[in-house]
């Protein structure tokens, strides 16, 4: 298996860290932005296989990014899976709207995540 780009998207610093060491072992190159806005830079800068992006961003919302990216064709595919602490209803009814791979809930199980990270990328 050759290793894939996962972008983590996160406003918190700690949640970044916590995010890479669950998958790092994977053996994927991970990048980090801190707002949609910087993710939506780096996913028009370079090739990305994975987007793993909080909910609730400061500015642009991780849902708002992630419909920016999906009304460019050549992001409908990318796989993303939303993390946040709020699992209503809406909030899932939203991201299966804008075609989210898997949704996850804080806390989560590092583990669990990195099983998730290697099927979506296998």
């Amino acid at each position: 298996m050759s290793a894939k780009t996962i972008l983590i998207t996160d406003d918190e610093p700690h949640m970044r860290r916590l995010l890479e060491f669950s998958i790092r072992k994977t053996g994927h190159t991970i990048i980090q932005a801190e707002s949609g806005e910087s993710a939506l830079t780096l996913i028009n800068a370079q090739p990305i296989d994975l987007l793993i992006i909080d909910y609730g961003l400061t500015g642009i919302t991780g849902l708002d990014t992630i419909r920016v990216i999906r009304q460019n064709a050549k992001f409908e595919q990318l796989p993303v899976v939303l993390i946040t602490a709020r699992g209503d209803t809406g909030i899932r009814r939203d991201a299966e709207a804008s075609k989210v791979t898997a949704f996850i809930t804080k806390p989560f199980s590092p583990i669990e995540l990195s099983q998730l990270v290697q099927k979506i990328l296998a």
